[in-house]
């Protein structure tokens, strides 16, 4: 975390302690808080709802929770706007091209970084800073919380620099209401999160930074711990490969589906008349393939005979589509409710295929049973049903190969 920052800063977690409806006195009810300091909306709903501000390992300070963060949308003030330009920090949430010059990097974490710049503000010499993030597709910088820290070297120096920018708040840019917490206040406005806090260094120096934010807009969003910033450094440049390996994938498939096309019409196969239904392999490949239903002829009511015939057909149907003879042994086994499975690969230069018949166990007829009413006809001889597939994919012609697959690597 960056030196600059007081050993003891703000973060905000929404925490509801209870509940109460604005105006529910009804007509003439006198004007809630939130109402009177120019709230709107869904921002006065809940009038007890409170959030923490943890200045110390030790001390949590409880404020109301449109102090910190706010449902509604609100125009800067002129106040607000003449805080920002009178602490001389960058405008919170806002992304820029590039810092202005000054500016330099104080800590490069592995998602964000802060940068500073040395000033004198208030009669106070300090510097300003800014939490970035630098969006890799946008090129520009993110920015989140901005401050501006003077250093002491005492708690008691620190604590008299912050009495005076205080002063300066509560004399020129009218603060809406101040809030006390621990070695510090936070100045409520509407849309800008203002804060004072006194903390002490790594360092042993004492800090008084005043911290800004915009209620309405994140920007790149508050600080976290930098094994969390690994991890999500890593995700990001994992989804970022992958998109890049999808694009080449689809490049290298579409030149190897021409090179495949060609060869099959140099050879004379017209390839399989039916729509495939398409599906990714692991390897970025699209596997495609087709289903059908597989039922029992008249003269062919065993399962034995069923199975042959409609093997036989794929098998035949597969090398006049595309070429390709099945190799090796037919694998044949059986599974839950399946009395025959039937399978077998083959491949050539242009395909790998494989080929699978199922037919499942046929219950037993019913035995005949004498019919109740004259009209009434026995049951109908039930048949042997099964389902086959054929699986294909094409094969890389010469010269055609995938890059590899990118793989997220986390510590």
């Amino acid at each position: 975390m960056r030196q600059d920052m007081i050993a003891v800063r703000a973060a905000a977690a929404a925490f509801a302690l209870g509940a109460v409806l604005a105006g529910c006195g009804g007509p003439g009810a006198e004007p809630t808080e939130a109402e009177r300091l120019g709230y709107k909306g869904e921002d006065l709903v809940d009038q007890t709802n409170l959030t923490f501000l943890v200045t110390s390992p030790t001390t949590t300070n409880w404020v109301p929770e449109r102090v910190v963060s706010v449902f509604e949308k609100y125009e800067f003030t002129e106040d607000e706007l003449s805080v920002v330009e009178a602490l001389g920090v960058l405008m919170p949430g806002e992304s820029y091209p590039a810092l202005p010059e000054g500016y330099a990097k104080e800590t490069d974490e592995p998602w964000f970084a802060y940068w500073t710049r040395p000033v004198e503000n208030f009669g106070l010499k300090g510097v300003v800073g800014v939490l970035t993030h630098f969006d890799e597709d946008r090129n520009v910088f993110e920015t989140g919380e901005s401050y501006f820290s003077s250093y002491w070297d005492t708690r008691e120096d620190a604590l008299a620099a912050l009495a005076k920018v205080r002063a300066v708040f509560e004399e020129k840019f009218r603060v809406k209401k101040f809030h006390e917490i621990s070695d510090g206040w936070v100045a409520e406005y509407v849309r800008l999160g203002l804060m004072g806090v006194v903390g002490q260094k790594a360092d042993g120096k004492w800090s008084c930074m005043i911290d800004v934010r915009d209620k309405c807009r994140s920007g790149c969003g508050a600080w976290e711990p930098v094994d969390v910033q690994r991890e999500r450094r890593a995700r990001y440049e994992y989804t970022k490969a992958m998109k890049a390996w999808r694009v080449a994938v689809a490049d290298v498939l579409a030149k190897n589906h021409e090179a495949v096309v060609a060869a099959m019409e140099a050879k004379g196969l017209a390839g399989f008349g039916a729509e495939a239904v398409v599906n990714d392999a692991p390897d970025g490949r699209k596997v495609k393939a087709l289903f059908g239903q597989c039922d029992g002829a008249a003269d062919a009511l065993s399962l034995t005979n069923l199975i042959e015939t409609v093997w036989g057909e794929r098998v035949a149907e597969v090398e006049k589509a595309i070429g390709v003879k099945l190799e090796g042994d037919i694998a044949k086994q059986g599974e839950d409710g399946v009395d025959a499975w039937w399978s077998a690969t083959g491949k050539s230069d242009l395909f790998e295929v494989r080929v699978d018949v199922a037919v499942p166990v046929v219950p037993p007829a019913p035995e005949p049973q004498p019919a109740e009413t004259e009209g009434e006809q026995p049951p109908p001889e039930m048949r042997p049903t099964g389902q086959w597939r054929i699986l294909f994919l094409e094969a890389f012609q010469p010269g055609m190969a995938l890059p590899p697959r990118p793989v997220l690597k986390l510590d």
